[in-house]
């Protein structure tokens, strides 16, 4: 076979392999509630619906969005599983994608904030809840 060819189906076989399977368009697919504990540490549970999530995997930095709706002792969980901190004045992070159906532009503005940053300031965990509807945000991204 012609080593070039091997090359491609070996570039493409990779490139398909790095591929998640969530579904950015539907809630609560099997795909997007493994992002949720995946990401979160913990199985969704029933008292946690409408999970949406995003994966940009390729290339050096990685980005992570998710969406759903939970009670607030989920969302206390999640602060306090991933060790989160409330914003500090100072801070500026990588504005999350805003395009999709289930994150738009002010789905968090005037929410309280939650960060943690590791690997010295290069990986971001960001997190937002609405207390009136229940409704989360999940940012998580490598710079």
């Amino acid at each position: 076979m012609n080593p070039l060819r091997v090359f491609i189906l070996f570039s493409f076989s990779l490139l398909l392999a790095a591929c998640t399977d969530y579904d950015v368009h539907t809630a609560d697919t099997p795909a997007n509630r493994k992002g949720f504990a995946k990401h979160l540490g913990f199985e969704p549970g029933s008292a946690v619906s409408e999970v949406y999530y995003y994966a940009d995997e390729l290339g050096a930095d990685v980005r992570y969005q998710l969406s759903f709706k939970c009670p607030k002792e989920v969302a206390e969980k999640i602060i306090g599983d991933l060790s989160l901190q409330p914003r500090p004045d100072d801070y500026s992070g990588l504005d999350p994608r805003d395009d999709l159906k289930w994150w738009k532009p002010n789905s968090i503005e005037g929410l309280s904030m939650w960060i943690k940053r590791t690997q010295g300031g290069q990986y971001h965990r960001e997190f937002w809840y609405c207390d009136e509807d229940g409704l989360a945000f999940y940012h998580e991204y490598s710079i």
